[in-house]
């Protein structure tokens, strides 16, 4: 066999000897790791896509709630210098009078109890029927007639960055005495200021009576009832009882539903 027959028979050999043993791990550890980071990438999109439908969720959930609680508080002025908010309110427990109905015209004026219980974490709306009395002395019904729950997986918001503080689900304004500073203002939200909850933690009848706005603040979960706080959305809105703006130029003696 002739020389140059010889170098081209150890060519084709060579040609066909395959991978070494080195090589073939080599592409089986290449292989493992790729597969590795499209199964890290689909695992990130799908935990970030589950996330963003829970804050969806939740923010859906909770804006229902804050409605259905906010557009009756904006019924409570039923007539002039009227006082909506009851005795026993207090940072978990708001108790008012209201002529709010889904129905076209105002019916007749209940009384609601939303209560917060963060136990159960839910949001509660007792409603108690007029029993009889005409404005301003209403009386209602002794037990609710009604009892809807109107949200669920609901916790307090905080606020702060190294001391998270809670925010009470509902906070009280009263109209200032005189006007911030001196200064001369025209808007009803400018001459409100935060009323403390007394050291019994609810108002009595007097100290209602003063009451002007109620903010309501809390952070709605999905209804898979996720711990994760990033899950969940925090949502507030005040409702300020005026017929009009009262005067903040002088001292203020406005009722609630001036």
């Amino acid at each position: 066999m002739s020389v140059i027959r010889r170098r081209r028979l150890r060519t084709r050999l060579r040609d066909e000897r395959g991978f070494t043993l080195i090589e073939t791990l080599v592409a089986m550890v290449t292989g493992i790791a790729v597969m590795g980071g499209l199964f890290a990438v689909l695992e990130v999109s799908l935990h970030q896509s589950t996330r963003i439908a829970d804050v969806v969720q939740a923010t859906q959930l909770g804006r229902q709630a804050m409605t259905h609680i906010v557009d009756e508080l904006h019924s409570s002025c039923i007539a002039q210098n009227f006082t909506p908010i009851q005795a026993e309110s207090s940072a978990t427990k708001l108790i008012f009078v209201t002529g709010y109905s889904e129905k076209a015209e105002l019916a007749e004026a209940h009384k609601d109890e939303i209560v917060f219980n963060p136990e159960a974490q839910t949001l509660t709306d007792n409603v108690f029927n007029s029993s009889g009395g005409a404005y301003p002395e209403f009386t209602f019904s002794k037990a609710p007639n009604t009892s809807v729950l109107i949200a669920k997986n609901i916790t307090q918001s905080t606020e702060g960055t190294e001391t998270l503080k809670k925010v009470p689900v509902f906070s009280y304004y009263e109209y200032a005495v005189t006007p911030p500073n001196n200064e001369t203002r025209s808007a009803a939200s400018s001459t409100l200021v935060e009323r403390p909850l007394p050291k019994t933690g609810s108002f009595t009848a007097e100290e209602a009576k003063k009451i002007a706005s109620v903010q309501v603040s809390f952070r709605a979960g999905p209804t898979s009832g996720s711990g994760d706080v990033t899950r969940k959305a925090d949502l507030s809105s005040q409702a300020t009882f005026a017929f009009s703006a009262p005067s903040s130029e002088a001292t203020i003696e406005a009722a609630p539903c001036e």
